[in-house]
């Protein structure tokens, strides 16, 4: 496999700038799915036997499947990556470099909503926290 035209070296500094954001974004998406439980258990005092499911509202559960379908964006997006840098580099893959460049730019936008979704589900959990 040749490396990377001159021409294109941008494409992949491009590339590794939007790999090292999404990895951010991927740490914090993770550490938001335990917080739930952590303010739960810290919050509300519940006892270690107690199970915590049973303080957990729909918007806990909401806001789990906002942050993981965040996650699965980010592993497209990652895999488009891949794909995007190999047909940069001289790789021959069945789509265009195009295709794989929108689908990259995609799944980041799809990252980021769901997370800052997740984020407000989030936060009405936790405004709604000990309320009946």
């Amino acid at each position: 496999m040749s490396l990377p035209l001159p021409q294109d070296e941008w494409k992949v500094a491009v590339n590794a700038n939007y790999q090292e954001l999404m990895k951010t974004l991927m740490n914090l998406v993770t550490a938001s799915l335990v917080l739930p439980f952590f303010l739960v258990r810290n919050f509300l005092g519940i006892p270690e036997g107690q199970p915590i499911a049973d303080h957990l509202r729909p918007s806990a559960y909401w806001s789990w499947g906002l942050l993981f379908l965040s996650l699965l964006c980010g592993m497209l997006f990652y895999w488009a990556s891949a794909k995007f840098l190999k047909v940069v580099s001289g790789g021959t893959e069945s789509w265009s470099e195009a295709s794989f460049e929108t689908l990259r730019d995609l799944s980041a936008s799809g990252a980021v909503l769901f997370f800052l979704g997740g984020l407000l589900t989030l936060g009405w959990f936790f405004t709604h926290l000990g309320k009946p």
